[in-house]
């Protein structure tokens, strides 16, 4: 997949990798047995025939075996030495990397099995365009080396093949036995959340996990680890590689500003194991006040559970995973709530309300649905605008910053006089989408409820309306109906 994964490669899992590769029953379209050494430029057709098929079939890897007859897979070992081997008077391995288009990281691996030398060249799947040697692009057709340019199906097939790993099944630990796995994994904490017994046999919590896209059965029968399971079911996200600032961070300030932190908390296990934790942890901080209602005082939160569960449950389903050194995160203030990730928003902000809504990862919202941590798709926002009006509150603000995080700011209440402008329009065209997605409009009696106007003061609404309207952002159901009976809709509506 990377150099990292393969510099990882060490004596049992280059044993192990030969013994699983010679199970195949026959020479596949990305594995090539040779006996002893072959001229250097056959090497090169067929790490670009081998590169150019392992992307087509979805293989990361693709190999080059030297000490296996090609007809019976019986291991007999080689006197190929790749260490000798020169072309031209350059080493072996750098004249291949040099004359291989574009420039893959093949890698030559020597090991002895029973005594008998065996050679293994490493060579990674074409990831961008088809790989070349001496500008030709070859391809395998069963076990024959071909130019790709007469396979035309072979070739559409090998392009649409490009960049359709998603990033949140890209792997992020590789290697491991079965016990490795359950050791970084929370297994009973993916059974617990599906409400299912664990089971007493690990090869049931293995294939569970296969089938979650958890792990992966590499070539050399062990277990690679994805982003989306270490993201999901880690004891320790910090632990996995390219993850190590995944993590959940929640942040107190004393005030309205950053100057001051009472306690930063960070979350290092999957999002699936802390979900619930950071929730309870961050509704007993939140800010609450006292009210009394027919003589009963009573503790009234500031922003309602359900709006942040949904706004913590997006930030982490549609952060950019591949963005490094950046953490999903929640800020709280006195007067507000801050969440925050990597990755601009994948849909019109103006449009977050009605859209379909679209996910970086979708496997890994899959499963936080699955498992009751949020809503159906599409549902999420309805839900924080419909949950923050019902309580008075004005509606989230949702920004791209710089086109490389998405930032999600609820606010607590505010006296209506102390609204901005740019708060009371949002909210009013906010509350627009939401009633029109059920079929319904606003006016100023639902604006009036919504901001807890009195009726005397209805005039303010108006106000509100006419600056909506202004803004181009709502418009009038019938231009004709009398200003007090007149309905309003979002302008895409």
């Amino acid at each position: 997949m990377n150099r990292g994964v393969i510099l990882t490669m060490d004596n049992d899992y280059l044993r192990n990798l030969v013994v699983e590769l010679t199970k195949y029953p026959k020479e596949t379209e990305w594995i090539e047995f040779k006996k002893n050494k072959i001229d250097p430029n056959k090497i090169g057709e067929y790490i670009s025939a081998l590169s150019n098929s392992a992307a087509i079939l979805g293989k990361e890897k693709a190999y080059i075996i030297w000490g296996i007859d090609d007809e019976t897979h019986i291991i007999e070992g080689t006197n190929f030495y790749y260490r000798t081997e020169k072309k031209g008077g350059e080493e072996l391995e750098a004249w291949l990397s040099r004359v291989i288009e574009p420039r893959i990281d093949i890698n030559f691996k020597e090991i002895e099995i029973g005594g008998k030398h065996i050679t293994i060249l490493v060579i990674p799947r074409a990831q961008t365009q088809p790989i070349k040697f001496s500008g030709i692009e070859y391809i395998r057709i069963g076990s024959n080396k071909k130019k790709l340019k007469d396979f035309p199906s072979k070739e559409r097939s090998l392009w649409r093949s490009f960049d359709t790993t998603l990033e949140e099944l890209k792997i992020s630990e590789n290697s491991k036995k079965a016990k490795e796995v359950l050791q970084l994994l929370n297994y009973e904490e993916y059974y617990s959340k599906l409400n299912i017994a664990v089971p007493s046999n690990y090869r049931k919590i293995i294939g569970d996990f296969i089938d979650e896209k958890f792990i992966v059965k590499n070539d050399a029968g062990l277990y690679d680890i994805t982003n989306m399971g270490a993201l999901i079911l880690a004891h320790d996200i910090t632990k996995f590689s390219g993850l190590s600032h995944k993590y959940v961070r929640v942040i107190w300030y004393k005030d309205n500003t950053k100057l001051q932190t009472i306690r930063e908390t960070k979350y290092l296990e999957g999002y699936a194991v802390s979900f619930e934790k950071i929730i309870e942890y961050v509704m007993t901080i939140i800010p609450q006040k006292e009210v009394i209602e027919n003589g009963i005082r009573r503790s009234e939160i500031s922003y309602p559970e359900i709006a942040i569960r949904e706004l913590l449950a997006n930030c982490l389903i549609h952060q950019n995973i591949a963005q490094s050194g950046t953490s999903p995160m929640i800020e709280i203030f006195n007067n507000r709530i801050e969440i925050s990730n990597a990755g601009a928003p994948l849909v019109a902000i103006e449009r977050i309300v009605d859209t379909v809504a679209v996910s970086r990862n979708e496997n890994l919202a899959g499963f936080m649905h699955k498992c009751g941590i949020c809503e159906e798709r599409g549902s999420g926002y309805d839900k924080v605008v419909y949950e923050t009006s019902k309580n008075n509150l004005i509606a989230p603000k949702v920004e791209n910053q710089n086109d490389m995080f998405t930032k999600v700011t609820l606010y607590s209440k505010v006296p209506f006089d102390m609204i901005s402008k740019e708060d009371r329009i949002r909210t009013c065209y906010m509350h627009a989408c939401y009633l029109y997605v059920q079929g319904e409009c606003i006016n100023n009696n639902v604006l009036r409820d919504l901001f807890g106007v009195p009726d005397k003061q209805r005039y303010k609404i108006s106000r509100i309306i006419k600056n909506a309207l202004d803004s181009g952002c709502i418009k009038a159901v019938d231009d004709e109906t009398a200003p007090r009976y007149m309905k309003y809709i979002p302008f895409w509506g």
